[in-house]
């Protein structure tokens, strides 16, 4: 396969998640995404500036309160940075959470994916 025939598909998208009759993470199928695709670097540097593992490929989803202290937090420590791009992505994601709980009550956990 030559370069130009090849796609890469890298990235990572915010799911909230409940675990099914199985004990499997599973979403909501009627649920809607307002946060975009991101690009795996991206996805990592919001969860480092969360304290949170940055590996998410290898690791479960965070309960979803934990994610919204962990996001509030950053939020209220970093206002002073209210035009990053980094304070942004939090902001995205903590809105999004925070949208998830709201909508769909049986969400537990939040994560990149």
């Amino acid at each position: 396969m030559r370069a130009h025939e090849f796609t890469l598909h890298e990235g990572a998208d915010f799911y909230g998640y409940f675990k099914n009759d199985k004990g499997m993470f599973s979403y909501p199928k009627d649920m809607q995404f307002k946060v975009g695709h991101v690009s795996n670097v991206t996805a990592r540097s919001i969860l480092s500036s969360l304290r949170l593992d940055p590996d998410f490929e290898n690791t479960s989803p965070y309960p979803i309160d934990d994610f919204l202290k962990a996001t509030q937090s950053y939020l209220d420590v970093n206002a002073s940075d209210k035009d990053s791009v980094e304070y942004d992505n939090v902001e995205a994601v903590h809105q999004e959470a925070s949208r998830f709980k709201k909508l769909h009550p049986e969400i537990t956990h939040v994560g990149f994916n």
